[in-house]
């Protein structure tokens, strides 16, 4: 019979990986990790865990992002391209058709990638803040500035998860297409009620749960889509309010690389906002 010292919670396992629970409990769905569940409550036998650890197969999460960031880096020259065939300008109009920026706002494109969202919203703002973790992809946004003669944005080179941007300072948050190559959506989502002033909103739009799973080695995915379910209980748990989860209407098309084999994915969308504070209460 084991200790109690040898069996961990999910949160302990959780703080090892230094993942949130939820990516832990993604891993459980995807592998065959060493794992019991006792009533409602997932436990960790102490030594296999480690013993699969040192297996290797814990690599491919703990090194997933830097193989997203190899990935977009190698296909940024082709990006716009190829995203117009995956979901053109139709999920855009429709985004800004629920969230729109006025012109004294400031606002953030998180996962801006080649500037789908950037270049339109810094014809709308004050101000566009561009985070991507992709020099490559940033610098294919930087030059389509240029061409439009947009000169009020700043493109930083940077994590979601550890957003380059000051807290309180951004009126509206947008992040197309981002989450499912992130490990750890709740801690985005954090990262985003941070920045953001209050009465500030946030718009993400995502593919919905799937069970195309070549899609992590054909496109670098980490999640296989979202349900409104976790979407709205990272939301609420990152400090948001008033949560709207929908169907966006639009579908994302994608496929294999060589051409044998296409998918259309619906997408969800997502806004929350950052309620004022209230007496007696810290918003930050």
């Amino acid at each position: 019979m084991q200790r109690d010292d040898e069996i961990l919670t999910l949160e302990e396992v959780s703080e090892i990986f230094k993942v949130s629970t939820k990516t832990i409990l993604k891993i459980l769905r995807e592998e065959d990790l060493p794992a019991r569940k006792i009533g409602r409550e997932w436990r960790f036998s102490r030594q296999a865990l480690f013993q699969w650890m040192a297996g290797g197969h814990s690599q491919q999460y703990i090194h997933d992002e830097n193989q997203v960031k190899d990935y977009f880096d190698q296909i940024a020259p082709q990006y716009n391209e190829q995203r117009r065939v995956v979901y053109g300008d139709s999920l855009r109009d429709i985004i800004f058709g629920h969230v729109k920026p006025e012109k004294e706002n400031v606002v953030a494109d998180i996962g801006a990638g080649t500037g789908y969202l950037t270049l339109e919203l810094a014809k709308k703002a004050k101000r566009v803040i561009a985070v991507d973790n992709s020099a490559s992809m940033l610098s294919v946004a930087k030059s389509e500035a240029v061409k439009a003669g947009l000169s009020n944005i700043d493109f930083l080179e940077g994590n979601a998860e550890e957003l380059p941007i000051k807290p309180m300072t951004i009126d509206l948050v947008f992040a197309n297409m981002l989450l499912h190559h992130v490990s750890d959506p709740l801690q985005v989502f954090k990262e985003m009620y941070r920045v953001l002033k209050a009465d500030g909103k946030v718009l993400i739009t995502d593919i919905i749960e799937h069970e195309h799973n070549w899609l992590r080695q054909e496109k670098s995915d980490l999640w296989f889509g979202f349900n409104k379910e976790d979407l709205a209980e990272w939301l609420k748990e990152a400090g948001f309010a008033k949560i709207q989860i929908k169907e966006a209407g639009c579908d994302c098309c994608t496929g294999t690389n060589d051409g044998s084999k296409t998918v259309r994915i619906p997408t969800l969308m997502a806004i929350g906002q950052k309620e004022s504070v209230k007496p007696g209460h810290r918003n930050g």
